[in-house]
């Protein structure tokens, strides 16, 4: 059917163009003509436009439904996996206690907490995990979420490096070297540091040999030989998230 000027009856018609005012009614479902003759605008209907609309409508809705169903998926998930170590933790078990203390520390699915973070890392600690001793140790050394104690401190610590765990004797040679919680010692900070390099710690390899020059060739000898006659009970092997542990640093001297 040929369209014709509904002012002068012209057929000589052609594309108008939209303008600001025209409205939301015609913007969506006409399109503007006008005619050569007489110049005259007007609109006819354009049944490509509703269905265009409507397309985009379901389209939108479509995506929308899309991410909440997703969101709504993810949610029960990431509580079960968060929920999950505080399950296992508070009927005993020391590695998922050890894990949940790593999240409080973190901040890793839940709001990081360092009061809790140390209340799980003693739980582990006092059933005997090597990490958790060593976490234990460090939040006592540093105060976080209880009452900064050097003497726990060095304690706690010991007893891991006393086990093989190489983390803890950098440590505990650390607090020999300052004398954070037991008396300066730089003899004993070179055994430590020297049993921890053997495990491929590279800073204690470094710790050990700045003592060097501040110990007598016997004091060296002592040391080596009882790094020698030590033998290590492998400790128990930390869970994945154990591995959030924050690079070392000298401890404060008191």
């Amino acid at each position: 059917m040929s369209l014709v000027c509904p002012q002068c009856g012209s057929d000589k018609i052609r594309s108008g163009t939209l303008h600001a005012h025209d409205g939301v009614r015609h913007l969506l479902l006409h399109t503007p003509l006008r005619c050569r003759d007489c110049r005259h605008r007007f609109w006819v209907f354009n049944p490509f436009k509703p269905l265009f609309l409507l397309a985009t409508v379901v389209a939108l809705v479509g995506v929308t439904a899309w991410f909440a169903l997703d969101q709504h998926a993810s949610t029960p998930a990431a509580q079960a996996s968060a929920s999950l170590p505080h399950t296992r933790a508070a009927q005993g078990d020391a590695e998922a206690q050890l894990q949940l203390g790593m999240r409080y520390a973190e901040g890793d699915g839940v709001v990081q907490n360092d009061k809790e973070a140390a209340r799980w890392f003693a739980l582990a600690a006092k059933q005997g995990l090597a990490e958790a001793q060593y976490q234990y140790g460090l939040v006592l050394l540093q105060g976080r979420g209880v009452v900064q104690d050097y003497k726990a401190a060095f304690s706690w610590i010991e007893k891991p490096a006393k086990r093989g765990y190489a983390k803890a004797q950098y440590s505990l040679g650390e607090l020999y070297r300052y004398g954070t919680g037991t008396a300066i010692d730089k003899a004993r900070a070179y055994l430590w540091f020297n049993l921890a390099a053997a495990q491929g710690v590279e800073v204690a390899a470094k710790a050990r040999d700045s003592l060097v020059w501040q110990l007598k060739p016997e004091q060296i000898a002592a040391m080596q030989e009882e790094a020698r006659q030590m033998s290590f009970t492998a400790p128990t092997p930390a869970p994945a998230t154990a591995q959030m542990t924050p690079p070392h640093t000298a401890p404060a001297t008191p």
